[in-house]
């Protein structure tokens, strides 16, 4: 049993964990619980109806039925909860209603009492807490980029016009799309002058399709829309713009010269919050204007906003926050691509490449 909330976790790792468990040919029924919360796009289904593997799939009202006893559910008599997202409690709650064990993976350690193995995706995470029944086992994002490697790159050529060839990476919150787009066009429209053979691209989440973009800019827009490839623009791809999220990894794994953007003088009421910070944000007339500040008075408290950077305790990429402007974005290119000197090491011992064959022989030796 799976519990997972955002398509994120649900592309990079459940389905990075269920090709490995075919590959491995282990016997196991695997069952979906889709938790409410308020990160997920409600395209988490979606992601997950290639995977024939998948037993059985609970949508979040269903799972919010099933935790809390209003509806009921018959458990077979050997199982496992392996928490990969969304609201901890929910697991917690599975994990009394089955009598299974509760394995937490990348996520803060709550509940600690009710958590039987805690599995760390990163070193520092597995530091950070005293719990007795922990294992470091890495990031299964990095274990798809090398699942994914020969496809990725025997893929179709997306880049047409010539170099260098831009990356331009919306993110998956379709809310930010009517900012974003614009802003991006500008950033090409700058670079044009700069680089007149280069080439660019948009890359959408593969639940996304041309009906999720604002039509205005569908129509205006002179670079090429690209649906599910988006691994494939990045390995194609000379620099990338992106927005904070799971792509900034995928990029660091990637090796590519990558530039962070969080323009925060758009419209800010729909970037989700935890706990009272979202109640506030969502309070009729002050509500909005009190959100802006806590999410302002937050970046500005952070060294780094993209995983890489505060990962690896320096800027990796360089980031843009706050009120943004396209000329900034281009002067940032624009070093990137003259700069020979973008390279980095990967350390081994704190980002392996091993996590999910870890993971699943873990799975085998406790269901098995």
């Amino acid at each position: 049993m799976i519990t997972v909330n955002g398509p994120g976790e649900l592309y990079y790792w459940v389905r990075t964990l269920l090709n490995s468990i075919i590959a491995n040919r282990v016997p196991i029924q695997i069952w979906i619980f889709l938790t409410p919360c308020q990160f997920s796009t409600g395209y988490e289904q979606k992601v997950l109806q290639e995977d024939h593997i998948v037993t059985k799939v609970f949508l979040p009202n269903e799972t919010k039925q099933i935790c809390w006893g209003k509806k009921t559910l018959s458990f077979p008599q050997r199982g496992l909860i392996l928490f990969l997202g969304g609201d901890i409690f929910n697991a917690v709650l599975l994990k009394k209603k089955s009598g299974y064990p509760l394995w937490v993976y990348g996520s803060h350690l709550r509940w600690s009492k009710h958590v039987d193995l805690y599995l760390a995706r990163f070193l520092r995470d597995y530091d950070r807490y005293q719990f007795p029944q922990k294992k470091f086992i890495g990031d299964l994002l990095y274990s798809y980029v090398i699942q994914e490697k020969s496809t990725v790159e025997k893929g179709e050529q997306c880049f047409y016009q010539g170099e260098p060839r831009i990356l331009f990476l919306p993110g998956s919150r379709s809310f930010a799309y009517e900012h974003l787009i614009p802003f991006y066009r500008k950033i090409a429209d700058l670079l044009l002058p700069i680089f007149p053979k280069s080439s660019f691209a948009l890359g959408f989440p593969s639940y996304y399709s041309e009906k999720d973009v604002p039509n205005d800019d569908v129509n205006s827009m002179r670079i090429p829309f690209y649906f599910g490839v988006t691994s494939q623009l990045m390995f194609q791809s000379d620099v990338a713009v992106a927005v904070p999220g799971s792509s900034n990894l995928e990029l660091f794994y990637r090796k590519k010269k990558t530039l962070i953007l969080l323009p925060l003088d758009f419209n800010t009421k729909n970037i989700p919050l935890t706990g009272i910070p979202e109640f506030i944000g969502k309070l009729p007339g002050m509500g909005p204007i009190m959100k802006k500040k806590i999410i302002n008075s937050l970046n500005k408290r952070k060294k780094w906003i993209s995983l890489p950077n505060i990962l690896m305790e320096r800027e990796v990429f360089p980031e843009l926050l706050g009120k943004v402007m396209p000329e900034e974005a281009v002067h940032k290119i624009v070093d990137m691509i003259q700069s020979p000197h973008f390279n980095y090491e990967i350390p081994e011992k704190d980002f392996p490449t091993t996590a999910v064959s870890v993971l699943t022989h873990l799975i085998q030796e406790k269901i098995l």
